[in-house]
């Protein structure tokens, strides 16, 4: 019994350092490695908005990843300190505007619409300048929106937010998400 539990764990283990050798010189595309074969820098981030720079209107960022040692990927050997490829990481746009900004215009000028030209929607401060805040419901409206961030810059961007502020995630159901079903 003791014998073949050895001859079992030698046989293992000479199959996994094969598989071993033959996975690092097999060549495969550098973007197709897996997790452990490779290591990214941490991205860059921007200490004025406090979100990853170069960041683009899409929500998208690459760093750079490097291939480790002895991994074959197009056809080059890497050594760990080369960049291989490029990975794309998710992040937020933003474009300057403050949410802390837009909430105190909100707050104080908001009956004069100048929170709406602040973000970008001149027609829609206009009409609250010419109508005093839409007699004061308007204001309350915008407040709740702006503090809520439903209403956001207008060219698509996020707000910049303080690194430990109210930053919200929306949460949508479509057809790709479902509910799961309870035992009752």
């Amino acid at each position: 019994m003791r014998s073949r539990c050895l001859y079992l764990f030698i046989v293992l283990t000479l199959i996994t350092l094969c598989c071993a050798n033959e996975q690092t010189t097999k060549n495969v595309n550098c973007e197709n490695l897996l997790v452990g074969q490779y290591f990214c820098d941490k991205p860059v981030v921007d200490n004025n908005t406090q979100e990853i720079s170069g960041c683009t209107k899409e929500g998208t960022a690459t760093v750079p990843c490097y291939p480790l040692k002895g991994i074959l990927c197009n056809e080059k050997l890497f050594n760990g300190s080369v960049v291989g490829f490029h990975k794309t990481i998710p992040c937020r746009y933003t474009n300057g505007y403050s949410y802390i900004i837009a909430l105190g215009l909100s707050i104080f000028l908001g009956w004069l619409g100048i929170d709406r030209f602040y973000l970008g929607y001149p027609a829609v401060g206009l009409l609250k300048f010419c109508t005093f805040g839409l007699c004061g419901i308007g204001c309350l409206v915008d407040f709740l929106l702006i503090a809520l961030q439903i209403i956001l810059p207008s060219d698509g961007s996020n707000y910049v937010i303080n690194y430990y502020g109210p930053r919200l995630i929306p949460l949508f159901i479509n057809n790709d998400t479902f509910y799961k079903e309870t035992g009752d």
